[in-house]
């Protein structure tokens, strides 16, 4: 299928900001999704290797360039959708760009019934990285007409599409990953798992990381709150949180500086403070890591300009 990159600029500005400030999370009886951010970009170059402790879903709308999972190099066409998994090393290369549009999510385990925990535990565990062709096909439609809401021509150009049409579709597009890169609902008995010590244990880890965000937290820390040994809950965050122990930590801050940049009238430097940043060049060098431009082009353009090169 070939799309021309070029119409599809205006849409990407008006879908990185409205989604990235109004659709953050999305509730259902069953199934609570955060999303840590939505991304629409219209040139994609390569990217340095790294890990997440969330999904990362992806769609190459136009381009070519290849995906590297683990020790694995997959190529990358137009259609085809890559996910990269929690703890996976992972990297994106294109010589000459990718058009990509992609959501960071993970669920809401406490908010999630038994069955869409296991289903999402699967996708980590199972998941195919790379789908193409017939099988990314109701992925693939999914993100064009989601897209297709923020085109210029829609809704006389001006207001966004209504929050209901934006949350079910969002929904829909999680949902879809699971059939289209892992074995969706289909659990085999013995597949099942039990909450264990380790689970309630790392969840009272990052509880704590999450209260006490703006200090300085070591693993002797939070170690000597849970009462176990620094090496033990080492093993912990690599068996179930799938990430270091001092990735986790940096994560919690950049979500809590991405926040108060959003939503509070703090300056920099207060936040740097507020999210437990030694000082707000550290800070600076951290966030444009994690999201990919400075804590003060994050606030000033609020994702409004989209992440794209301005050569277009």
């Amino acid at each position: 299928m070939s799309i021309d990159t070029l119409s599809f600029v205006q849409s990407f500005k008006r879908a990185n900001s409205e989604l990235n400030h109004t659709l953050n999370r999305i509730d259902h009886p069953d199934l609570a999704i955060k999303i840590h951010y939505w991304g629409f970009m219209p040139r994609h170059f390569d990217n340095s290797e790294h890990k997440h402790s969330f999904f990362e879903a992806c769609y190459v709308l136009s381009g070519e360039g290849f995906y590297i999972d683990g020790s694995n190099e997959y190529s990358l066409h137009p259609g085809t959708l890559f996910l990269s998994r929690p703890g996976i090393q992972h990297q994106i290369k294109s010589t000459e760009g990718l058009s990509l549009c992609y959501i960071a999510f993970e669920t809401v385990e406490s908010a999630c019934s038994e069955i869409f925990n296991t289903a999402f535990q699967l996708l980590a565990e199972q998941a195919n990285p790379v789908v193409r062709e017939e099988g990314a096909k109701p992925t693939e439609l999914l993100w064009l007409s989601l897209v297709s809401l923020f085109s210029p021509s829609s809704s006389g150009g001006s207001a966004p599409p209504l929050a209901i049409t934006l949350n079910s579709m969002a929904m829909s597009l999680i949902l879809s990953l699971l059939t289209a890169h892992g074995p969706g609902f289909y659990i085999e008995p013995h597949e099942k798992k039990r909450n264990d010590e380790g689970t309630s244990m790392i969840h009272q880890a990052e509880l704590f990381i999450k209260d006490n965000i703006s200090r300085s937290l070591s693993l002797e820390l939070v170690a000597g709150h849970l009462h176990i040994t620094s090496r033990h809950l080492t093993r912990l965050f690599r068996k179930y949180g799938h990430q270091s122990f001092v990735h986790y930590v940096q994560e919690q801050r950049v979500q809590r500086a991405k926040d108060l940049l959003l939503h509070s009238d703090h300056q920099i430097k207060e936040i740097a403070t507020l999210c437990g940043f030694e000082s707000i060049h550290y800070f600076t060098r951290v966030f444009s890591i994690k999201i990919g431009v400075t804590p003060a082009r994050f606030r000033r353009t609020q994702f409004t300009e989209g992440r794209f090169d301005s050569n277009l």
